[in-house]
This record gives structure tokens, sequence and C-alpha cells, in this order.
């Protein structure tokens, strides 16, 4: 064990692959609406899974897994990855990945309450300021003054609260299965959580309004070429990291380093995206890697 524990490092390389797979899927939401792209991602991060657990004799049937235990982790995919993952693509359309990064920023403090409320984890002295500046490296980062009239307030506020909703799900989806992940195999875990997902959007994708923009989603073509990367990046290999760090350390702990996220996503963004990064989104950087390094003190 070195400056970081080994949840701890896995927390910050979640962060840095999600930042990616965002970027992406920015990109693929041209090409595929939330649903259809949610439910692409989602059956390439399980099949990927599965073929993990497959090659690595990860058993199906773990022994000291009862019923409720499978049932709870399928639930939290459902709520987690089903419901929230298309929430999430639906903002990020309506808002783009900077602002999303800033009402993002609230899902530190949702993991932090919903794990002192049900888990009872302590909070350290230094995990309040971490989450206050990572909130502040966001902000400053991603918020423009000015860019918010009454017009685009008018427009966006749906997405504010859709996105909001998005990370409160996560938030909880992921809390509540905490005691199961720590004595369970993480890629067992993964597989039962993204099984849920999957099937409630293959339900929802099933509907008449969703059924032709899902068929061409599965169906290969040009956008295929950005859709399985950014499902490859955020759906197998940041969900295995994300789930990996909330099994080796407080959630709460983890969740502030998550959130390292959205400000890798500044560099990306201006890259891809070309999207502003000025004085203000460098100062965020600096904020936001001194807040990680506060989380894990």
């Amino acid at each position: 064990m070195g400056f970081v524990t080994d949840g701890e490092m896995y927390s910050i390389l979640t962060a840095l692959t999600w930042a990616c797979a965002v970027v992406m899927f920015r990109r693929a939401g041209d090409r595929m609406p939330p649903v259809a792209l949610n439910l692409f991602k989602g059956l390439v991060g399980l099949v990927l899974s599965l073929l993990t657990m497959v090659a690595l004799g990860v058993p199906f049937l773990p022994e000291g897994v009862t019923l409720a235990d499978t049932a709870l982790l399928f639930v939290s995919g459902l709520v987690g990855i089903g419901i929230a993952d298309t929430l999430f693509f639906v903002a990020l359309n309506r808002l783009g990945a900077a602002r999303l990064a800033v009402v993002d920023c609230s899902y530190s403090p949702f993991v932090v309450l919903a794990s002192w409320i049900y888990l009872g984890e302590p909070i350290s002295a230094w995990l309040g300021p971490a989450v206050v500046l990572m909130g502040a490296a966001i902000v400053i980062g991603a918020w423009e003054p000015g860019a918010f009239d009454a017009a685009a307030w008018k427009r966006e506020k749906a997405g504010i609260a859709l996105a909001t909703l998005s990370v409160l799900l996560m938030a909880v989806a992921i809390v509540g299965v905490k005691p199961i992940l720590d004595r369970t195999d993480v890629w067992w875990a993964l597989v039962v959580r993204l099984s849920g997902g999957v099937a409630f959007l293959g339900v929802q994708g099933a509907l008449p309004r969703h059924r032709a923009s899902v068929v061409r989603a599965l169906t290969p073509g040009p956008s295929w070429r950005i859709a399985i990367p950014a499902a490859f990046v955020g759906t197998y290999v940041a969900i295995f990291l994300w789930t990996l760090g909330m099994k080796l350390t407080y959630t709460n702990t983890a969740s502030v380093l998550n959130q390292l996220s959205n400000v890798f996503i500044l560099p990306l963004a201006a890259f891809f995206l070309h999207e502003r990064l000025g004085p203000r989104q460098v100062a965020a950087i600096l904020l936001g890697f001194t807040a990680g390094i506060l989380a894990v003190l």
C-alpha cells in the first residue's frame, strides 16, 4: 500500500476512464437516442463481462450468496444503470459535457449522505472540505457567467432536473448494495447489475416509440465506430473499476475520487469536442486534484 489504497486508486482510474467515455458517449449520442444508446452499451458491457467471468472461472452461482442478494443487485442495476444512465444521456444531449459536469458534482454529497445514513460510514474531517473543493472546481471550470439567460434556463432546466435525478439514483443504487459487494466477486456482481439494467432497457426499448431506434442501434453500421469503443470504456472498463473501488474502500471516499472525472472531462472536451479550456478551467483542474488528495488523507 502506498500513498493511496487499492480502492482509492481504482476510484481515480474510474474517473479517468469515465471522463473518456463521456466524451465518446457525447459523440455517439449524435447518432443514437438515449434509450437505444443505453441498451447498446449495456449489451456490450454484459457480453464482455460474461466472457470475462467464464475466462476467469468465476461461478455463476457463488457459495454464500442468497436469492435476496441477487435480487437486490439486479434491482440496483435496473435503477442505477437502466433508469439512471438513460436520464444521464438525455441530460448529456441537452446540456453538453461541461454543463452536465456542474450538476454531476452533487454525486459525492448524495453518496456521502446515503452511506452515512444507510451504512453508518464515518465522515472524516478532510472529506467535507474535499467535497466542497470538488464542487467548486466543477462550477468554476464548467459554468460560464452569463451563459444561462432566461430563454436558455427555460430550455435547459428539464435537463438539469433529469441530471440531478440520475445522479441521485446512481448514488442510492450503489450504496444500497455496498454490503453485498464487500463479500462477493466483483465480476459476478457486475454481471448481475448489468443484467438488471439490460432487462429494464430491453422492455423499454421494445415499446413502439423506441423500437425503430433500438433496431437501428443494434444493426451494424457507421455509428458502431464510436458506440462500441464508448461502450467498452464506459460499461466494461469504467464500471468494473467503479465497482471495484466501491468494494475496496469507503463509498464516500470513492465517490469524491470518482468526481475527478468531471475535472478530467474539461481538457478532453476541449480537445475532442472543441469546448473552451481557459484559465478558469485550468484553475478548476488544480482544485480538483487538491480535492482528490484531501479525500485520501
